[in-house]
């Protein structure tokens, strides 16, 4: 009787569950400014492993791969932050140089409408739309950038920490699920996951950002090296990252030049990125990628306000990390068949092929 009366109902163990995760994404939220870099450090990790394990195939002594992909990687992300970084300090320094440009195309603006049957003195009379407000504004938002971006060097230490936690964690990992060859071969499928992701992403947004810089430095916009970065940056996030990545090459273009080429690089930018994530790269990713289109644009909207900036980057890689951790487990199994694209987890892969190996190990009587 006693038993009855704290046993917990269906709909309270629901409540129960609902509060924690509750609890839970709060503080994950609270905790966004440490965990993402945390997060993102972890990913470019895991991406980055088998370089050392290809130099100790090619002979390498197995110290020394491991501390040489230990600097590449290091060395080569710390190179690509100072980089970024480095090229916003000059942008914001010289954002107040494009000022009388911003008046000039204001007036011609102003001049164009004049022809049309409404008054359009109005337009560019607020306080907010001033050429001078215009470029302070966009000097703030590029110190904040900036700021941020130099945060990232916590980043590269560590990932230093990560990737020399990661020469010996495998070994670590067996001697931990001995008895779980599952939970083993669920670890290793989410890293070819996570790596095959983020290699193939690599490839085709560093294409793109290279034929996109490509586009800029033709046509004379100025730090196209900068925006080519921020286009490869912002290939990590499904849908909307070419978009965000075209607004400000193409004010820059509309700056400086006028309407012509900023078309042209609005229509270079649209076709280049066109063949390369709706032609080229799906034929690549789809089979790796196994999330429905649904998941990847509630992902990208869920970590987004989760994490902020950069959980839209981490967007997918996060998600498919959630998809293996739903299939571990008999009752979230159901949630990790709606979030594939094949409609089969690879829990339920795993046991289709494990039934015909019992089958043939079994004798009649």
């Amino acid at each position: 009787m006693t038993e009855n009366r704290y046993a917990i109902t269906p709909l309270g163990r629901m409540l129960l569950t609902a509060a924690s995760g509750v609890a839970v994404l709060a503080g994950m939220r609270a905790a966004a400014p440490i965990l993402g870099p945390v997060v993102v450090a972890l990913i470019i990790t895991i991406a980055w492993g088998p370089g050392s394990a290809w130099l100790r195939r090619k002979g390498w002594h197995p110290s020394v791969a491991a501390l040489t992909g230990i600097l590449l990687g290091v060395i080569g992300m710390a190179l690509f932050v100072a980089l970024v970084w480095s090229s916003l300090i000059q942008l914001q320094a010289n954002l107040p140089n494009y000022q009388p440009r911003l008046e000039a195309l204001q007036q011609t603006i102003t001049v164009q409408l004049s022809a049309l049957p409404f008054d359009s003195s109005r337009l560019f009379s607020g306080d907010m739309l001033r050429p001078s407000a215009l470029v302070g504004y966009a000097v703030r938002f590029v110190r904040q950038v900036t700021s941020a971006v130099g945060n990232l060097f916590f980043l590269v230490l560590l990932m230093a920490f990560m990737m020399l936690e990661a020469v010996r964690y495998p070994q670590k990992l067996r001697d931990a699920l001995a008895s779980s060859s599952t939970g083993v071969e669920q670890f290793n499928r989410f890293s070819v996951s996570i790596r095959e992701y983020v290699v193939i992403n690599s490839i085709f947004g560093l294409i793109a950002a290279a034929i996109n810089t490509a586009l800029l430095l033709a046509l004379g916009v100025d730090y196209a090296i900068l925006w080519g970065v921020l286009s490869f940056l912002l290939s990590f996030v499904p849908n909307i990252g070419f978009a965000i990545a075209l607004v400000p090459p193409a004010l820059l273009a509309l700056v400086q030049f006028g309407f012509v080429r900023a078309g042209i690089v609005v229509a270079g930018y649209t076709v280049i990125n066109f063949v390369v994530d709706n032609v080229v790269k799906p034929r690549f990713v789809g089979e790796s990628l196994d999330l429905s289109a649904l998941v990847v644009v509630l992902s990208l909207l869920f970590w987004g306000w989760l994490l902020g900036p950069i959980g839209a980057l981490i967007a997918i890689p996060l998600s498919i990390a959630a998809k293996f951790l739903f299939e571990g487990f008999e009752e979230s199994r159901w949630l990790a068949h709606l979030m594939s694209d094949q409609g089969v987890t690879a829990a339920q892969l795993v046991a289709s092929d494990a039934e015909p190996i019992a089958a043939s190990g079994s004798k009649p009587d």
